[in-house]
C-alpha cells in the first residue's frame, strides 16, 4: 500500500504532461534610450544570453521563451532603466513541475547596447556571449559556455560547467571554469586562466600570464616582451613559446616526464632531465612551468 501515493503521483504527472504537451512561446521586447558608459545588469534563473555592442544610443532587449504553456506563462521577465543603465531580470517558478519538465523549457536573450557600455551578466542555465564592446565585462553561468569577442576593457568570466573562449581583447582577462577548456587568444593585457578539468591555451598574448589546470595540457604563446608566465598542470603537458631574443628567468620542472628546452639556457645548479633552471638571453621576468604528470617544453615562437 505504501506504493500507492507514488503511483498516484506518477499518474498525475503523466496526465498533466499530456494536457500541457502542446508547445508555446512568448516574446519580450523593450527599448531604452541611454547614454554611453552605462551598465547592462542581467540576472536570470534560466536562459542563454547574447550581448552585442552597436553604434547607437539604445539598449534593445529581446527575449524568446519556449516550452510548455504553463512554464512559459510563469517565467517572468522585467526590464527597467536605472540611474546607472538598464537592469533585466528573468525569474521562473522553482517547483516540482519545473523540476520534472525543465528539459522542455528554453529562454534566449538577445540584447543590443551602445558600443561604449559595461556588461554584468549572470545566468543559472545557459551560454553567455558578449561581443564588440568598449567597457568592462563581468559574466557568469552555472551551466554553459562563455564567449568574448572584440572587447576593449577588463573582463572577468566564470562558468561551473562549460568552456571559455576569449578572442581579440584589449584589457586584462580572468577566465575560470570548473569543468571545461579555456582558450584565450589575441589579448593585449594580463591573462589569469584556471580550470579544474580541461586544457588551457593562451595564444598570442602581450601581458603577464597565469594558467593553471588540474587535469589537462597548458599551452602559452607570448607575443612581444616577456612579462611573466606561470603555467602549471597536475595531469598533462606544458608548452611555453616566446620570441627567440626575449629574455627570461626559467624554472621548468616535472614529476613524471622530462623538460625540453629548444633555446640556449644558461643553467644554474645541477643539470637534470626533470628540471631546468637558468636564464634565457641574459634573464628577465620569470617563466615558471611545472607538471606532475607530463612533459615541459620551452621553445621559440614559430
Amino acid at each position: 500500500m505504501r506504493l500507492l501515493p507514488y503511483t498516484l503521483l506518477i499518474v498525475l504527472v503523466c496526465a498533466l504532461t499530456l494536457r500541457d504537451a502542446n508547445g508555446a512561446e512568448k516574446r519580450f521586447e523593450k527599448k531604452f534610450s541611454v547614454s554611453p558608459g552605462g551598465t547592462l545588469s542581467l540576472g536570470t534563473d534560466a536562459g542563454s544570453v547574447r550581448v552585442t555592442g552597436n553604434g547607437g544610443n539604445e539598449v534593445v532587449v529581446l527575449a524568446l521563451i519556449e516550452g510548455r504553456e504553463r512554464d512559459v506563462e510563469r517565467f517572468k521577465i522585467e526590464a527597467e532603466q536605472t540611474a546607472g543603465g538598464v537592469e533585466v531580470t528573468g525569474k521562473g517558478e522553482k517547483s516540482l513541475w519545473r523540476f520534472l519538465t525543465g528539459g522542455d523549457f528554453d529562454v534566449s536573450f538577445t540584447i543590443s547596447v551602445p558600443k561604449e557600455y559595461n556588461v554584468h551578466v549572470n545566468t543559472s542555465g545557459g551560454d553567455v556571449q558578449v561581443a564588440n564592446l568598449k567597457g568592462k565585462v563581468d559574466g557568469g553561468t552555472s551551466g554553459g559556455d562563455v564567449s568574448l569577442k572584440q572587447i576593449e576593457g577588463a573582463s572577468m568570466v566564470e562558468t561551473s560547467g562549460g568552456n571559455i573562449e576569449a578572442d581579440g581583447v584589449k584589457g586584462n582577462v580572468h577566465a575560470e571554469t570548473s569543468g571545461g577548456n579555456v582558450r584565450v587568444k589575441n589579448v593585449n593585457g594580463d591573462v589569469d586562466a584556471e580550470t579544474s578539468g580541461g586544457n588551457i591555451t593562451v595564444d598570442e598574448v602581450d601581458g603577464k600570464v597565469r594558467a593553471e589546470t588540474s587535469g589537462g595540457d597548458v599551452v602559452v604563446r607570448v607575443r612581444g616582451a616577456n612579462k611573466g608566465v606561470h603555467a602549471e598542470t597536475s595531469g598533462g603537458n606544458v608548452t611555453v613559446a616566446i620570441g627567440k631574443s626575449v629574455g627570461a628567468m626559467v624554472d621548468a620542472s616535472t614529476s613524471g616526464g622530462e623538460v625540453i628546452c629548444d633555446m640556449p639556457v644558461t643553467v644554474s645548479g645541477k643539470i637534470s632531465e626533470s628540471r631546468v633552471k637558468g636564464t634565457l638571453n641574459g634573464g628577465g621576468e620569470l617563466i615558471y612551468a611545472h607538471t606532475s604528470g607530463g612533459n615541459v617544453r620551452i621553445k621559440p615562437m614559430e
